[in-house]
């Protein structure tokens, strides 16, 4: 269990090795909502994490990660998700009603189906 407020990829760094930890903070264009991404799917999908860093390491991360932030940033965007938003909708009760999965499924890249 997690108590308090924890800092970007403090969940991940207790998955992941330091030095895909180190190559993820190093990479230009990775921002916050990467790192709040990588910490869910640590917290919620730690052993399928290790199995996509033993895949391809820190690039094939980031670029599942960032497959995950558009398809989130997309729905959350969407005409849809912006009515249920001022709705009072929370950003995963609209993702949720999308359809939009957040959950770590597989080491694959994957298309959505949306």
């Amino acid at each position: 269990m997690i108590e308090g407020k924890t800092r970007p990829l403090e969940i991940a760094s207790q998955i992941l090795k330091p030095e895909t930890i180190s190559e993820i903070r190093q990479t230009e264009g990775c921002i916050h909502p990467h790192f709040l991404i990588l910490d869910r799917w640590a917290l919620n999908s730690p052993e399928m994490l290790k199995a996509c860093e033993k895949k391809g390491g820190a690039d094939f991360l980031l670029l599942r990660v960032d497959q995950q932030r558009n398809w989130e940033g997309n729905a959350l965007d969407s005409d849809a998700g912006f009515q249920m938003s001022q709705q009072g909708m929370s950003d995963w009760e609209i993702l949720a009603l999308l359809g939009v999965d957040t959950e770590l499924r597989t080491t694959e890249l994957i298309h959505p189906t949306y």
